[in-house]
């Protein structure tokens, strides 16, 4: 029991090449399926974790970095074979925040090892958001044959700013969130 948590966090990792098979070969709502679920994981690890007291620091080390894998994968994946335009620069802006963290967190503990950036509380809303956008994204297109089948335009163009809306909400607390740690990684450098 005590490695279910740590077990649920190297399911995520594992479902990033997953994921990138089966974007590359069009099955999306597999994708959308597979991502659901690997974000799943990443929500009952921390409650089995905190519930169980099974916190561990493999766990505290190996959970942001299957989080930044997931997302990235993702991201990456939406940024190349997407047709968002302009709505694309969110997913720029989380790729450039997740690389620059992880690059000071490594930085941190190569330096010193018992110095750490905590995960926020923000931090993890921050990653429910885009975990949310890109779940918003992804199931775009399956809704989007779903209306244009019953002719309900309006449903598809709602749903359409309400993902764009997710997508740039989502940026800008990854933005505010990366300005936190930055300060946080500055305090814990001196």
């Amino acid at each position: 029991m005590k490695n279910i948590p740590n077990i649920l966090t190297i399911l995520r990792l594992l479902a990033c090449p997953l994921l990138i098979y089966l974007f590359e070969a069009k099955y999306f709502l597999w994708v959308l399926i597979i991502f659901i679920l690997a974000c799943l994981t990443d929500i009952f690890d921390g409650y089995l974790a905190r519930r169980g007291n099974y916190k561990t620091n493999f766990g505290k080390f190996l959970d942001p970095i299957a989080d930044k894998a997931l997302i990235l994968t993702m991201c990456i994946l939406l940024i190349i074979n997407s047709k968002l335009g302009i709505h694309i620069i969110p997913f720029y802006i989380i790729i450039i925040r997740e690389i620059i963290i992880s690059f000071l967190r490594f930085n941190l503990s190569r330096w010193n090892k018992n110095k750490i950036i905590d995960v926020s509380l923000l931090s993890k809303y921050k990653t429910f958001l885009q975990m949310l956008a890109i779940g918003g994204v992804l199931s775009s297109g399956i809704f989007y044959h779903i209306w244009k089948i019953y002719n309900i335009d309006t449903m598809s163009n709602m749903y359409k700013y309400l993902v764009f809306s997710l997508i740039w909400i989502s940026a800008f607390v990854t933005i505010i969130t990366g300005v936190q740690h930055f300060k946080t990684y500055l305090k814990l450098k001196k």
